[in-house]
């Protein structure tokens, strides 16, 4: 069988486990109602454990991981709302959902341009023009700068400009196709303003949480505690606030989903438009912890590359015999050596091959 044939038959026995389900269990199809409940509920469940925090009935441990895990929902209804699975004729409840989404989630960037980069990932995954997966540092070489980038989104732009210059471009002109400079200048604007204003106050208040509470520390083990203004100490209360309730479980749901999104995804040497070779999927125990933070993203994702309209909860539903069917097609599971090739498919070298690549540009002409 060719891999197109493979998907086919992926795609066919996915949607029929998704029509018995629905089959079995007849309010699966009050999709709106189901998608309105999830968002509101899990933004009702974040606002409580923050309340329950500030009145100091629930530990900062708890509030962290319980956020996250609540926050992990408004991810997965956004990205099923960029699909328009819930309110299709109603765009004003759409962007109410999202918006109330975003607030929730405001590590990441606006919904309503996610959109346009989450269309065109469908469309080459995997590819050099794939914006949403390079900008969360797919494809990229593992080691201590990889691992900076998905914990801090900011710096996965700061620490390789010419790289985020370079894929931005590719995606303005495969997309945006702007006809004159002044095209191209609002479209670079468009990219450069996806993270406001929302993302800059949330990785601000990080950056603060953290480079406060670091000296802190320097200070008391060199044995000179730092003498902060006043000032310092009645902002860094709202920070602090602010960090545990809000700011912080999206810094650990953001750098979960990455790590995972990143990694499951292949980049660099697949074939355009093959499902097949798109993504692996991830059951082994010993990626549940992540999991537990983007709702077994890793596990069900691969199944929405092959079957979009279907909602996070009923991929979930169906998880066990999409997986069966896409282990007898040949999909991926558990590919560990993807970390070392840089989420290449096949067995590449992405470091050597950059070497010889430099060393060949740098060879005379006539030595060619």
């Amino acid at each position: 069988m060719t891999d197109a044939q493979r998907t086919q038959v992926i795609r066919t026995e996915v949607q029929a486990a998704a029509a018995r389900l629905r089959d079995r269990h007849p309010w699966l199809d009050h999709q709106d109602a189901i998608g309105l409940f999830i968002q509101l509920a899990s933004v009702a469940g974040m606002v409580a454990c923050a309340v329950l925090y500030l009145q100091g009935m629930l530990a900062w441990w708890l509030t962290v991981p319980l956020v996250a895990i609540l926050a992990a929902f408004t991810h997965e209804m956004e990205h099923d709302l960029i699909h328009q699975l819930y309110f299709k004729k109603n765009k004003p409840m759409q962007d109410f959902l999202l918006l109330i989404g975003w607030i929730a989630r405001p590590s990441t960037i606006n919904p309503w341009g996610r959109r346009h980069l989450h269309f065109h990932h469908h469309k080459v995954s995997g590819m050099r023009s794939d914006l949403e997966e390079r900008s969360i540092t797919n494809g990229e070489p593992w080691g201590i700068k990889r691992f900076l980038m998905l914990v801090d989104s900011m710096l996965a732009n700061v620490l390789r400009v010419p790289t985020v210059m370079r894929y931005t471009g590719l995606y303005i002109r495969e997309v945006d196709r702007p006809q004159n400079p002044g095209e191209v200048r609002r479209a670079v604007i468009a990219k450069m303003s996806l993270y406001m204003p929302l993302g800059h106050v949330c990785w601000g208040t990080w950056h603060a949480f953290v480079v406060f509470h670091a000296v802190n520390l320097g200070g008391q083990w060199v044995g000179q505690p730092v003498v902060w203004p006043e000032w310092v100490h009645s902002a860094m209360t709202w920070v602090n606030a602010a960090t545990v309730c809000w700011v912080g479980p999206n810094v650990l749901r953001t750098f979960c989903l990455h790590f995972v999104s990143s990694n499951m995804h292949y980049y660099g040497d697949i074939e355009k438009g093959n499902v097949m070779q798109q993504c692996q999927v991830w059951t082994h125990p010993v990626f549940w912890p992540v999991q537990l933070f983007c709702f077994n993203f890793g596990s069900t994702h691969a199944i929405h590359h092959f079957v979009v309209g279907q909602p996070f909860y009923v991929r979930q539903m169906i998880a066990g015999e999409a997986h069966a069917v896409m282990r007898r097609m040949g999909v991926r599971f558990n590919d560990f050596g993807s970390f070392r090739r840089a989420n290449r498919w096949g067995e590449h070298n992405p470091a050597a091959e950059r070497e010889a690549a430099r060393q060949t540009a740098a060879r005379p002409a006539s030595a060619a």
